[in-house]
């Protein structure tokens, strides 16, 4: 099965798991307040922007190459797709 199956199958597109990344992403953010320098430092070097670039299709590729060569399962693939799939009904009522 490959990553798009997957994502069909829990009715996922693009933005779901933009939406989902976001999260992780906005987590690690909020948890620089002890260390502002280290803060300012990700956002000055391009760190920041290079994760948020095209995050959605880099995560996807890298799922399915990481699939493709037995690093992972379907069922951790699996996994992550549920954790998507609620964000994705909770950011409905958000």
């Amino acid at each position: 099965m490959t990553i798009k199956e997957l994502m069909k199958e829990y009715n996922l597109e693009i933005d779901d798991i933009r939406w989902f990344l976001s999260i992780g992403e906005a987590q690690k953010l909020l948890s620089f307040p002890q260390d502002r320098k280290e803060l300012i430092r990700y956002i000055w070097s391009g760190e920041l922007e290079t994760n948020l670039y095209n995050m959605e299709e880099k995560y996807l590729e890298n799922l399915q190459e990481q699939m493709d060569r037995n690093i992972t399962d379907e069922s951790d693939i699996r996994d992550i797709f549920k954790e998507a799939e609620l964000a994705a009904i909770k950011r409905k009522n958000f």
